[in-house]
């Protein structure tokens, strides 16, 4: 049994926002017998901090989810929050027990650190989504980082953890595409969690002129609990923050500091798919 914090930037349901943190959540809450959700924090980067913390609460509520919510810092000039005091206090708490995904700016993991200076030790592994190997392309059309380039401090610091460190990078969740149509007719043309995607569908549709989404935090959630989905690639990174202000990840060449991660490549996409759907219908049940 994995004990999960998730630290996201979570906008399912927003206009005009992405929708892969909470799909991320549901892919989770789908396996029971794996993992349990220890709580949610919030954080900026697909929008404001108020915003991610009142839409997840929102919700919360609308599923019936018991678990905490607790609010992060509003940029990477304010580490310290309720969020990264929940982090530091749990990982001190039970050391070597609590697995972290977080799958938008890292702001509130440096807060944890500052708050337990053992915090990266304690942990007992971060899975994390983003950074670019390369120029990233969606549908022929250029995408800047958002993650790691948030707070290339925090970046930093996180993948040189003392515990394995879990990289979705942007290229390896580029297989994790999801059509409009499969979605509707695996999930339901008229359900909740199709209301909560639909906006977001038709901003692909619109602005990148695609008939789906990638659902990059997903690919970060699923490494976590099904390793199997993935061939694991170990990398050794570059622990620069200057080149993480753009997030990028540069296999660290020799006499630079640097850090082992393991970056997950999905095997089979539609096993992948296939996987993420079962979970997403289990957590709605």
């Amino acid at each position: 049994m994995k004990h999960v914090i998730v630290d996201f930037d979570n906008t399912m349901g927003v206009a005009g926002c992405d929708t892969d943190d909470g799909l991320a959540l549901l892919y989770l809450l789908g396996k029971p017998e794996e993992v349990t959700v220890e709580g949610l924090c919030c954080t900026y980067g697909n929008s404001d901090v108020d915003t991610v913390v009142g839409n997840t609460r929102r919700i919360c509520r609308e599923l019936g989810l018991g678990m905490p919510v607790f609010k992060g810092g509003a940029s990477a000039l304010d580490p310290t929050s309720d969020a990264a005091r929940f982090m530091a206090e749990a990982v001190a708490k039970r050391p070597g027990e609590i697995s972290i995904l977080a799958t938008g700016s890292l702001t509130n993991l440096r807060g944890a650190a500052q708050l337990n200076p053992d915090f990266f030790s304690q942990v007992r592994e971060i899975a994390i989504m983003g950074g670019i190997t390369e120029t990233l392309l969606v549908n022929g059309r250029m995408l800047d980082e958002l993650n790691l380039s948030c707070d290339a401090q925090a970046s930093c610091q996180v993948l040189g953890a003392a515990c394995p460190v879990i990289d979705a990078t942007a290229q390896a969740c580029l297989p994790a595409v999801f059509t409009k149509d499969r979605f509707a007719r695996e999930m339901g043309g008229d359900s909740w969690l199709m209301r909560q995607a639909e906006a977001w569908f038709d901003f692909m549709t619109v602005g990148y002129d695609m008939d789906g989404f990638v659902c990059w935090d997903i690919v970060a959630a699923a490494a976590l609990v099904e390793p199997d989905l993935f061939d694991m690639e170990t990398l050794d990174v570059t622990l620069n923050p200057r080149i993480l202000q753009v997030g990028y990840i540069e296999h660290a060449p020799e006499g630079a500091p640097s850090s082992t991660i393991a970056i997950p490549h999905i095997k089979d996409a539609e096993a992948f798919r296939t996987a993420c759907f079962s979970a997403w219908k289990r957590a709605l049940a």
